[in-house]
C-alpha cells in the first residue's frame, strides 16, 4: 500500500520528467494551474498516470476533472491496486 506522500513524491517526479516543471514546494494542495498544468496537458498527465502507475482511471467527465494535486493522488490511491 501506498501512502499519500510516496504517490506526491511519484507524481512529481512524473510531472517534472514529462513537463519539465519545477516541482519544489508543491503540496497536496496546490492547484495544476499553479504547477504550470493547462486541462490539455491534466488530461495527457492522466494518460501518463494510467501507464505509470498500472491502473485504468476510466473516462473522467470534464466537471469532475482535477483541479489540484491532492485530487490527483486521491483518483490513484483509490484505485483497487494501489489500496
Amino acid at each position: 500500500m501506498s501512502t499519500k506522500n510516496d504517490t506526491l513524491a511519484e507524481l512529481l517526479a512524473l510531472i517534472h520528467t514529462q513537463y519539465h516543471l519545477e516541482v519544489s514546494g508543491v503540496t497536496c494542495e496546490t492547484g495544476l494551474a499553479d504547477v504550470g498544468l493547462d486541462s490539455l496537458a491534466v488530461a495527457e498527465l492522466l494518460f501518463a498516470i494510467e501507464e505509470k502507475f498500472g491502473i485504468n482511471l476510466g473516462e473522467i467527465p470534464p466537471e469532475t476533472m482535477p483541479a489540484t494535486v491532492g485530487e490527483i493522488i486521491d483518483m490513484i490511491n483509490a484505485h483497487p491496486s494501489r489500496a
